[in-house]
């Protein structure tokens, strides 16, 4: 695969980087996290709600490399938008289910902005496990489902209009396959959300659902398991791409604060044992660029190949990301760790993106498991 950008990619990459310098700067994310809002119309009007839907449903058809890229370009702005969570998530799950009226019908939607859907999989005790839902579908008599459970840790949950729900069906249950997908309108009743701030200052919900009824048409999978899998995947490395982009924006901002900061009447830059530290924090970026890479080149794959580039991608962004935005902090001394200065911030995003679709422990323990599949023996 050639990683080289092509010349509508750079314009993305050119264009998202203006906007978001532009619109999104430090200062504006400071007041959106008092009183956040968002920026979706916007990102709609850019084309970048688009870019993953089919051009016969009003998109652009664009591949998991370009969310990439606008992901890159997020990271290095801080961008609050919950573009993973709304804007990728949603549509690469929506992109495999087999009713292709569903499909078609929701894509066009999300194109042109008419709906704005949250994903909500995570369960209080479940961890990370997609596997089997603990939220329960009970099937009435008419041929609807009354949906029960909890969800947490919805990104951009209290801004969405529909929700993708896992559960289990109940007369299910005990059969194979996984959990079962619904899309739910967010304000029926019986749904209760408590929307807060994650400690990068995101936008994250829990939704609570009290025998929520439910159309027998918003069932998109039964066997939802495998699909969700390869969804999720394909946001694990958008997830990446913005840690990424956030690890370089941050080594800029060390090497340029270094060069200002005098101690002993010399420019901090000066001294040998700092330049090696930010030599040390620029290799770091650049081999969780080459994993990025790697994961980019397998995602076309499927099953055991796929899943664990994505893991090893995964475990090793995000701790290089913790590491280098730590160093920033460090380097920075005391302004590092205060709200007013944006450095400290890429630290508390990699935080929150490390636990976010499996922390490390999670994704090394995937890794492992598919290392030993007997298909590997």
């Amino acid at each position: 695969m050639d990683f080289r950008l092509s010349g509508e990619q750079e314009m993305l990459r050119d264009s998202a980087r203006r906007y978001l310098l532009a619109e999104q700067s430090f200062e504006n994310r400071q007041q959106e996290a008092k009183d956040y809002r968002g920026n979706w119309e916007q990102l709609s009007e850019l084309g970048w709600l688009a870019l993953a839907v089919p051009e016969d449903l009003g998109g652009l058809g664009s591949g998991v490399e370009d969310l990439a890229i606008l992901g890159e370009e997020m990271g290095r702005a801080l961008s609050l938008d919950p573009f993973v969570g709304c804007g990728v998530l949603p549509t690469r799950i929506i992109d495999r289910i087999d009713r292709a009226d569903k499909r078609e019908q929701v894509l066009a939607q999300i194109a042109g902005n008419e709906t704005r859907i949250a994903v909500a999989l995570y369960e209080p005790g479940r961890r990370y496990d997609l596997s089997a839902a603990g939220m329960l579908a009970a099937r009435t008599d008419d041929g609807a489902y009354r949906l029960h459970g909890t969800k947490i840790l919805v990104s951009g949950g209290a801004g969405a209009n529909q929700l993708i729900v896992s559960a289990q069906i109940r007369d299910r249950a005990t059969e194979p396959g996984g959990p079962a997908l619904f899309l739910v309108d967010a304000k029926l009743s019986g749904i209760a959300c408590h929307a807060y701030q994650a400690i990068d200052d995101s936008s994250v919900a829990d939704f609570t659902f009290d025998e929520v009824e439910v159309p027998a048409d918003a069932l998109l999978a039964v066997s939802g398991g495998a699909l969700l899998e390869d969804a999720v995947d394909d946001a694990i490395v958008c997830l990446c791409a913005e840690a990424l982009g956030g690890m370089e924006k941050a080594i800029e901002m060390t090497a340029d604060y270094l060069k200002l900061r005098a101690q002993f009447g010399r420019p901090l830059a000066e001294f040998q044992v700092l330049q090696h530290t930010v030599a040390e924090m620029f290799i770091e970026a650049s081999d969780a660029r080459s994993m990025l890479y790697r994961a980019l080149a397998t995602l076309p794959a499927s099953g055991a190949e796929r899943r664990k580039a994505v893991s090893a991608c995964k475990v090793k962004i995000m701790e290089a990301a913790k590491w280098v935005a730590g160093t920033a902090v460090h380097l920075h001394g005391g302004i590092g760790v205060t709200c007013e200065y944006p450095v400290g911030h890429y630290l508390r995003r990699v935080l929150v993106s490390e636990r976010s679709f499996g922390d490390n422990a999670y994704h090394l323990e995937r890794y492992l498991s598919e290392k030993n599949d007997k298909r590997y023996q």
